[in-house]
């Protein structure tokens, strides 16, 4: 694990190139209904069941939960959340808007969300399988 000297940003690999910025998650709200921010509420929420991680947010508009690395990302959008999630597949169905392979074993996914009931059981299983996914890459183990 390294973090950024300049800003305080942690990364899997020492030196590890990135933009260094970072700022309040809430500069990403000030100007966008209040509904996202409740849902964003409800999204880190639900990921504390996971376990622990940190949040990250740079500009211009996401904000990264991290454990050593990368599981979700939140990307605050005008009208609504983009989701993002890995998977070790691709789930190609709705409500699943774009997803593209990554590396052998990580399909990125993104879902956009503009109210509390997409922020089902089936969107929280796939956040809970990205948890999962990137938590045992850095372990080593798997889980049955």
């Amino acid at each position: 694990m390294w973090t950024c000297p300049n800003c305080q940003r942690t990364f899997k690999n020492e030196n590890q190139a990135h933009g260094c910025h970072r700022i309040d998650k809430m500069d990403f709200f000030t100007k966008r209904p209040a509904l996202l921010w409740e849902l964003y509420k409800k999204v880190v929420e639900e990921a504390r069941a996971f376990g622990e991680f940190r949040e990250e947010a740079v500009p211009p508009d996401v904000i990264f939960f991290k454990t050593k690395s990368t599981f979700l990302a939140v990307k605050v959008k005008k009208d609504h959340l983009d989701i993002t999630f890995f998977l070790d597949h691709v789930e190609d169905v709705p409500p699943v808007s774009k997803y593209l392979q990554t590396s052998k074993r990580r399909v990125v996914h993104i879902v956009p969300v503009d109210s509390a009931e997409e922020i089902n059981e089936q969107l929280l299983e796939w956040m809970w399988a990205s948890y999962e996914l990137i938590t045992n890459a850095q372990t080593g183990t798997i889980n049955p």
